[in-house]
């Protein structure tokens, strides 16, 4: 069955994005596209989700290999492998990379998606304007986004840490969030 729906809505495809070199602590990002890997191959891994589809069936994904690039020109190889994926009519799945790597990977999906509305799950909003004087760093990718319209609408979901500029420009610029304590349940 999942082979049948992969022929319309597109193969899944893991692609590894080893680039970490804007992270502004440790490093270590950018090592995982094979220890995840790795990690899907595992015995003790479990490929079976919650709707009964074993996703390790010959087929049920593929894999286009790791990205590889200088360092200086990481965005631009890693939009062109992204977009490439999408004419290809897959879907790809990024593997490792600090969170920098999030505009040029919505980069490539605006050109053929122009409507985004991107779902972001993370404790930290990522909306600074720069940091530590880099405005690709990875505390950066989302005010990169959505000043550049590549998405209609950004919903940040579990934020815990928002500090006076990243919510200046989140109210600036029109943003929905939800903190991390609207996320929790409460017994009633």
């Amino acid at each position: 069955m999942i082979l049948e729906v992969m022929k319309t809505t597109g193969l899944p495809t893991l692609l590894g994005i080893p680039f970490d070199g804007y992270s502004s602590y440790l490093r270590g990002a950018g090592d995982a596209p094979p220890k995840i890997r790795e990690a899907l191959r595992c015995d003790a891994s479990n490929s079976w989700c919650e709707s009964g589809v074993d996703l390790g069936v010959a087929g049920g994904y593929g894999d286009a290999g790791d990205l590889a690039f200088a360092e200086k020109d990481a965005f631009a190889a890693i939009e062109a492998g992204v977009g490439e994926l999408i004419e290809q009519g897959k879907r790809p799945v990024s593997l490792g990379g600090d969170h920098s790597i999030t505009y040029p990977i919505v980069k490539a999906f605006a050109r053929r998606y122009p409507e985004l509305t991107i779902f972001h799950f993370d404790a930290h909003p990522d909306l600074y304007d720069e940091f530590e004087g880099n405005r690709l760093s990875h505390a950066c990718p989302f005010a990169r986004i959505m000043e550049a319209g590549l998405a209609k609408r950004l919903v940040q979901v579990g934020i815990r840490t928002i500090n006076r500029h990243s919510g200046s420009r989140r109210r600036g610029l029109g943003w929905k969030w939800w903190r991390c304590r609207g996320c929790l349940r409460t017994k009633s």
